[in-house]
Parts: structure tokens; sequence; C-alpha cells
């Protein structure tokens, strides 16, 4: 085994292609500046700086949409409507769990348009089947990082392959910032497999292309068309579940929007078109909208009920408490932020239902009213997709010795295992306080939702209802939030689901600021699943503390190698290197 030092070693002088401290998107925002100061003192101010740095989203999402590329991403996903050929989102760690949503969208409007129009039941169940989506390491990614699976563009091309696309399927893949191997890998795998490729990239084309040999590969694929969607830095530094995935949602979603309203026009009656409503804005609407969104969550009432939802999470937490979150018709929404709290803040995953050794996730997410097989249908609209890959497999792909060694655990009976359906779950007030909120999304807390609320609340030390969008004036609880913000309701809902990912990010992020789960704007909890999270973490400690990178690559595995696996959530290997440097986590910047 290498200690410390030769680590660290092999790290710099192997590893360049993940030295990452050139690209934009790794680099602290100034807007966000000592975020974790100012909403230690006032939560709302803090709220604003994170929504701050939103304000590129919409002048670079009008931008992309007046592209010819962008036209033509609209145009190819009609085609493929019209010809019943497959359009497939694919994408790795948080755009991945955002390719995932985009496919359950797709899916619960085409076929949500059955009760409606009953008579074109078997045209619409065809097109809820257009649609696709992977990510890195499959479905249970969603729950849980797959470690190392996107340092491989071998990974990412094999799911391409095992998801048998060819010609005249139109693959999207959402490059996130351009970083990751595994996706770089699946949209030359589909260019190869002669799809119509597309490559959503947000960081500026140059210095990807100087920097990443994988990045290179793809720019130099002619076929591959390319949409830059660069927002800037991230309200957080390196945290692309921020700005990065919610451009990627405004902008292919809107894609989807246009694409689904231009096929319904064109073959609906009049008199249908008028049973399934505004099925689209016009492109440029969709900016405005993003714009009306952005300021009503930066004051007014939506602000208090943010700031209000923030508090009371950090108290709970504070005093080593657990919440449960409740929601039916959302549910995949709030799933991507629980999830992805634990990669950005080094806390405890989602646990398997019979582990009883596994620390408790400090926030989950259940369906009220499916039982857990249901639920994971429910949540992606489709069957659960694994990886069955055999150490023969992993060896073909020129995996590393730990992975063909220990394969990953990523098969589709994998993700069942995480009960998110109605059935009692002890583990969630396992230790107080113990709370439980329910989350109603433009009303969707049905008399159903509440009635399991209020057959199980008992169990629970209290609980809230914390209410988003367009907010019925029947009252659901004594105890609710409100955050109102007026959304358009379109085909597939997407200023809503907007409106939630805004939210929700707003909830997690500011709420680790507020523990000191953040410095300033870095991400000082990161947890290195991987060569880029290794890099991240390096380049916090050369930052913070003042030292050059070597250094701190060493100081960095010098916790890394030398720390119990049983002791992962302890706190971050960053926070524990910067402390035995003597940093002072408390101290501003200056």
């Amino acid at each position: 085994m290498l200690n410390y030092k030769e680590a660290a070693r092999n790290f710099i002088e192997n590893e360049k292609q993940f030295h990452l401290g050139v690209i934009p998107t790794e680099q602290p925002n100034p807007k966000t500046k000592n975020l974790s100061f100012v909403i230690s003192k006032d939560t709302a101010q803090g709220i604003k700086m994170i929504l701050s740095a939103d304000s590129e989203i919409p002048v670079v999402a009008s931008k992309a949409f007046e592209t010819p590329e962008f036209q033509r991403l609209i145009s190819d996903i009609k085609r493929a409507i019209d010809e019943r050929r497959t359009v497939l989102f694919s994408s790795v760690g948080a755009s991945g769990r955002l390719a995932l949503q985009l496919d359950a969208a797709w899916r619960y409007f085409w076929t949500s348009l059955i009760q409606k129009l009953p008579a074109r039941r078997k045209e619409f169940l065809e097109i809820s089947e257009v649609s696709n989506s992977l990510t890195t390491g499959g479905d249970r990614a969603l729950v849980r990082s797959v470690e190392n699976f996107e340092d491989y563009m071998t990974f990412g091309a094999q799911q391409i392959i095992d998801a048998k696309v060819g010609p005249g399927d139109v693959v999207v893949g959402l490059a996130e910032c351009g970083l990751s191997a595994s996706i770089n890998g699946s949209v030359i795998e589909a260019d190869k497999q002669g799809c119509t490729t597309y490559y959503i990239y947000c960081n500026p084309k140059e210095i990807l292309v100087n920097h990443l040999e994988r990045c290179r590969m793809v720019f130099e694929r002619d076929n591959i068309i390319k949409i830059n969607c660069f927002v800037g830095n991230m309200a957080i530094a390196g945290s692309t579940r921020m700005q990065v995935t919610t451009v990627e949602l405004l902008t292919v979603g809107a894609a989807i929007e246009v694409a689904c309203g231009r096929w319904l026009k064109e073959n609906l009656t009049p008199e249908e078109l008028e049973v399934v409503g505004v099925p689209a804005l016009d492109l440029q609407e969709y900016v405005k909208e993003f714009v009306k969104l952005n300021q009503a969550l930066s004051g007014g009432k939506a602000l208090a009920g943010l700031a209000k939802a923030v508090e009371y999470e950090t108290e709970t937490y504070q005093k080593n408490g657990l919440i449960t979150y409740i929601t039916h018709d959302y549910l995949l929404d709030i799933l991507t932020d629980t999830t992805e709290r634990q990669p950005t803040f080094t806390l405890p995953p989602f646990k398997k239902f019979n582990d009883t050794e596994a620390q408790v996730s400090w926030a989950y997410a259940k369906d009220p009213l499916y039982p857990n097989t249901v639920a994971w249908q429910h949540v992606f609209r489709r069957p659960i997709k694994g990886l069955d890959w055999t150490v023969e497999d992993y060896k073909r792909l020129k995996a590393s010795e730990a992975i063909i060694n220990n394969p990953p655990k990523v098969a589709s009976s994998e993700v069942e295992q995480y009960n998110i359906g109605n059935i009692d779950d002890p583990s969630r007030y396992s230790r107080r306080p113990a709370r439980l909120v329910c989350i109603d999304i433009n009303g969707s807390a049905t008399p159903e939702v509440m009635k399991w609320y209020h057959n199980n609340i008992h169990k629970f030390d209290d609980g809230i209802v914390i209410r988003l969008g367009n907010i019925p004036d029947t009252k659901l609880l004594e105890n609710e939030i409100h955050i109102p913000v007026e959304v358009p309701r379109t085909c597939t809902d997407l200023m809503t689901h907007l409106l939630v990912k805004l939210a929700f990010n707003i909830l997690s992020t500011a709420t680790m600021a507020k523990m000191g789960r953040v410095w300033s704007n870095w991400m000082i909890q990161v947890l290195p699943t991987n060569k880029k999270l290794i890099d991240r973490s390096t380049r916090i400690i050369a930052n913070i503390a003042g030292i050059p990178y070597e250094q701190a690559c060493e100081e960095f595995f010098k916790s890394y190698l030398g720390r119990d696996p049983k002791e992962e959530y302890r706190e971050s290997y960053v926070v524990e290197t910067l402390k035995r440097l003597g940093f002072d986590p408390t101290q501003e910047v200056k």
C-alpha cells in the first residue's frame, strides 16, 4: 500500500487530467465571498447572496436559445417523436440526476394525457417511451455516488452501448462542466454509434480544450453538436449542483417542452388542444419567467419562508436530529437534493432499510402513498436500470485493481434496498428531535398524503408543512411555512421543477453554511469519491491554508490514508487536514 507521500506524488505526476484549478467552475464566485459568515448573522441576506449567483443564467439561456444548434435540438427532439426514435439524456453526478428528472418529467406528461384524451392512449404511450436516461453508475447513483465511476471514459461508453442506441436516435449529453471522463466517453461513443449527439457544456471551450484531453477529443468530432451554457463560477466553489444544473434544466427542459408543443399542435385537433392546455411557452418567455422566479425568491414572503425553513432545519441538525420529507408528485426532485448532500457536505448517505450498522442520513425522502417497489417505479416512471457488469467486464473496461477486486454494487436490485415507500422506518425517528416535513407543491399534498402524515406524526417529535408555488387558500396544518411563487403550468411543468430545485438547493446549502460546513464559499466538507474531488480537496486546502498545491496534496493524503473507513463521515478530510495545519474555520475571509 502506498504511503501518503507516494500517493501524493503519484497523483501530482500521473493524474494531471484531474488537476482542474484553471477551470472557472472550480473557482470561488466573488458574489458569494464570506457567505458562511453573512448567513450566520442574517439568514435572509445569505439566501439572497446564493440567489445572486444565478444572475447569469437567464442571460446565457437567452443567447443559447437563439443559436442554430439549439434550434436544431428542438427539431431533432420533435423528429424523434414523429419517428418514435429514442431521446436519451445522459450524464454524471448532479447532471446525471437531472437526466433522470428530464426523462421522468417527459414520461409523466405523456402518460398523464391518456386520462384527458383516452382515444389517443396507444399514441401517447408510444411517445412516453421515446424518452430514456442514464447516469454514470446506473440508477443507484441517484441514491449514492458510485466511487470512481466518473473517472473512466470507458464506463460512459459502455453504458451507451448497453442502451442500444444508434442512427436516428438522439443522445443529449449533459456534460456538466466537461470535467468528468465518463460523460465525454458516452458522447463520443454515441457519435460512433451514429446517433445525433449533443454536448451541453458549462465552461469556456478554449479552457477545456487546452487543458483536458477528454474534452479535446469531443470537440474534435465535428458530428457532435455543441451548445455552451457557461454561467460563471458556482455559488459554492465547484458545486455544480447549483447554477450548472439549473441552466441545464432551463435550456434542455425548454427544448423538450417546445418540441412536444410543436408535435401536439401538428397532430391534435383544436378541441383536443383546448383539453391539453398550454404545452409550452415561447423560448424567451422561459427566460422572463426564470427572472421572475429568482426575484420572487429573493424578497417578500418567499424569502421569509425560505429563511424560516433554513432556520428550522439548522436548529434540528444542531440538536443532532433528523428530518424526513414526505411528498408524492415531486419525490424525484426532493430525492435529488437530499442525496446530493452526502458527497457535497460529507453527510451519511441514505442507508439500506435492513442495514442496522450504517449511520442514519440527516435528511430523507419518502412517498406516503406507495409501497417501496411501486414508489421507485413512480420516481423513475420506468423500470429501474442498474448495471450487471462482471469482473471480466471491468477488466475489459480497464478499471483499477480496486474496482476489479471489489466491484461496486450497482445492480437494479440495489436501488430497492433503500426504502422510500410508505412502510414504517424506525430509523427515521431513532434519535431526537425527529421531525416529519410534508412538502406541498402547487397543492400536491392531497387528503391521502395528509392522512398518512396524521397517522404517523405521533412517532415524531413534531412536524410542519412547507408549501411552495401556487398555494391554495385552504390550510393543511397549524404549522406551515409558505414560499409563495406564481409559476406557469406547462406540459412537463418545467417552471415548477425549477422552483423546487432552487428552493431546495438553497435550503440544503444555506443550512450547511449556517452549520459551518461551508467556509466562506468553499466546499470544505466535500467527500472525495473520485479524482476530480481529490483535486478539489487539495486546492481548497492549498487556498485556505496558503500553502503550495504539492504540499497540500501530501497533507490531504496523510488524512485520507490515515482514517478508518468506518469513520468516513466523522468530518471531511479537508477539515481534518486544515485543523491539523492550525487553520481556524471560524475566521472570516479578508
